[in-house]
């Protein structure tokens, strides 16, 4: 079916196909220099990059057919900045648990590509799309940076809007429940033993790398203890005579 559809639309399927390369990368190189900008000393974070090839494909779906290549490359550099301000405000000021940061690069990144589009819509791209369109209707369907009314940007603040309230009506009693009856987390041990083990009955991992995270884990510990020991011996005096002592080490 999808087959057919493209059918005599090669030229937007293809506009459409580069585009969300090109935003995929730039949102990769936007969040690893961002990161690594805003927390200097850090090493280079693969995870964030990585992320941030997601939110640079999420922030473009909404135009990826009626943007220009070059708004391609600002919205993924702009998604995957985006995204790293989105994770710290998700952990720090909404204190939601988020360690796969789903909700930085699918809701803040989903929203930013939606305003985005309201922005950087090109009226000759979307004309292809709407066999309908009119004159007339320019303004009404050109993004703000191509001298659109506003409209356009107006609809996609809506539609954000709409999602919102559609979600939380839906998913906010079905997390109050699992909450309620005790589902909605696991307890410390299992979430510090991973639910791999817990859960599943296994590991995810080769027990290679099980057996290496263990090693690792008791070398610190030793280290750690190694370090107190020291310490301890400063803080206490001998309770040995030095005589006693002296007389001892003669004897040996």
């Amino acid at each position: 079916g999808i087959s057919l559809t493209i059918m005599g639309s090669g030229e937007i399927a293809e506009g459409a196909v580069v585009n969300t390369m090109l935003s995929s990368a730039t949102g990769a190189l936007g969040s690893l220099f961002f990161r690594t900008a805003v927390w200097p000393g850090r090493e280079w974070d693969i995870s964030a990059a990585l992320n941030g090839v997601l939110a640079g494909l999420v922030a473009i779906t909404s135009g990826c057919p009626v943007v220009e290549t070059w708004a391609a490359l600002v919205i993924g550099l702009l998604a995957g900045i985006f995204y790293i301000l989105a994770s710290r405000f998700t952990i720090r000021v909404m204190r939601v648990d988020d360690p796969l940061d789903a909700t930085p690069v699918h809701m803040f990144c989903g929203m930013l590509g939606l305003i985005m589009t309201g922005f950087f819509a090109k009226p000759e791209f979307v004309r292809r799309l709407n066999s309908d369109f009119q004159p007339e209707d320019e303004k009404i369907y050109s993004g703000v940076f191509y001298g659109g009314s506003g409209q356009l940007l107006a609809s996609q603040i809506v539609e954000i809007l709409v999602i919102l309230c559609w979600v939380t009506l839906f998913i906010a009693p079905y997390f109050s429940f699992l909450n309620k009856m005790g589902w909605f987390r696991v307890s410390p041990d299992q979430e510090e033993s991973g639910l791999d083990d817990s859960h599943h009955g296994g590991s995810a991992y080769p027990e290679i790398y099980a057996e290496d995270n263990i090693a690792k884990k008791n070398s610190n510990n030793f280290y750690e203890l190694e370090k107190a020991i020291p310490e301890e011996k400063e803080g206490k005096k001998s309770t040995v005579d030095p005589d006693e002592e002296d007389h001892t080490l003669n004897k040996a």
